[in-house]
């Protein structure tokens, strides 16, 4: 496929919606689809019965249509917009990533998410001092052009976008781009929107639960530079979004803390010992993003995922005999831990046309479960 942004029609957009609003059709699924398929109108008709060759008993749910459309319409009323993946105005740092998401959506100025940006993660029961940290090197990145992204949860992420709305910062949720969470950021969140931008990747009034916030971090190391890491307890999420940002070719930068603190000891001081930047100053973050950026280009190039036109020519899908017996050989090959698709591609001796072609029917019909780095396993 060809690497090109393209203005996307109004209802071509609304099929991008549908397909991606369906049952089991994540943001790499949904690419796989527009690639074997060549427009998301003939992958929402084909993609009941992939789903039934993958091995479910009935078609997966298609997205309601009338539902959609009254969302399009609160969009409207909440002055938030849809921004598709070949739209000029997508960000070019996103798009890179391995599974950028096929629509965003976003209230507020969307040209601050193709500006020079950092994230921000840190701790939810944070310190005074960390809170202080937070507000303070935030004003000053701020006022030297950075704009500020973190996910607005409570602690840390409050603190950073506190310290920097003024100069311009970006709220990444995990629900919709018109659910505040939690409660009592109500306010913060209007004045994001007003002065800032608020940016989802989820449909309008989703509450999020625990499964949504990865997929949130992995956007807020996506659009940024680098990511800081303010007190971070182990297996935090901020830790997840330190992972991602590393394979993103992103930058890692932590705050050292006092060892007997759990939130720095036990998380930033570790990921200091594993490589992560040490920062004390706001003179230290800007040195380390003005170094070069690795990683981005590699990341669009391992991604796959292109930007497919209306008119191209589709991928041809194995099926029959052919498609069941693939099936067959990779379901035996996989367990609960996950692997990567070019280890699977070498032990069951399958060309990758085939086990991609496989591997998007298993995963319509939930069997598979897809992971970072391009990692799948079987849902037992």
């Amino acid at each position: 496929m060809n690497m090109m942004k393209n203005t996307v029609s109004e209802p071509e957009r609304f099929d991008w919606l549908r397909l991606i609003c369906s049952e089991n059709v994540g943001p790499r699924t949904f690419f796989r689809l527009i690639d074997h398929h060549g427009t998301a109108a003939d992958a929402l008709e084909a993609a009941p019965e992939l789903s039934r060759r993958g091995g479910r008993n009935w078609a997966i749910r298609i997205a309601d249509p009338d539902r959609l459309a009254a969302e399009m319409e609160a969009l409207d009323q909440v002055g938030a917009r849809m921004i598709a993946l070949c739209a000029p105005n997508y960000p070019d740092a996103l798009a890179a990533i391995h599974d950028p998401p096929p629509l965003i959506t976003v209230r507020g100025a969307a040209s601050l998410l193709s500006r020079r940006s950092i994230g921000m993660v840190g701790a939810r029961n944070a310190s005074v001092a960390g809170l202080r940290f937070a507000r303070g090197i935030f004003t000053y990145l701020g006022a030297g052009g950075l704009i500020v992204l973190s996910g607005m949860a409570r602690g840390i992420d409050t603190a950073c976008h506190e310290g920097s709305l003024e100069t311009g910062t970006v709220a990444v949720l995990a629900g919709g781009v018109d659910v505040t969470y939690p409660p009592e950021n109500a306010e913060l969140h209007e004045r994001i929107a007003a002065e800032g931008a608020v940016i989802s990747e989820q449909p309008m009034g989703l509450q999020p639960t625990a499964r949504h916030f990865p997929p949130r971090n992995r956007l807020i190391s996506g659009l940024s530079l680098g990511v800081l890491v303010v007190e971070a307890a182990i297996r935090s999420g901020s830790l997840i979004t330190a992972r991602m940002a590393l394979e993103q070719g992103r930058k890692v930068i932590a705050v050292p803390g006092s060892p007997r603190d759990p939130r720095a000891g036990g998380a930033t001081n570790k990921l200091i010992r594993d490589g992560a930047l040490l920062t004390e100053t706001a003179e230290d973050v800007i040195e380390a993003l003005n170094s070069p950026l690795h990683g981005v280009s590699e990341a669009r190039a391992r991604s796959g995922l292109e930007y497919s036109t209306p008119d191209s020519t589709p991928a041809s899908t194995p099926s029959g005999p052919e498609s069941d017996d693939a099936q067959e050989n990779i379901v035996k090959k996989l367990s609960s831990a996950p692997v990567t698709i070019d280890e699977l591609v070498r032990e069951c001796q399958l060309s990758a046309r085939i086990v991609q072609g496989a591997l998007l029917e298993l995963e319509l019909a939930g069997r598979i479960e897809r992971h970072s780095g391009n990692r799948i396993s079987v849902l037992l």
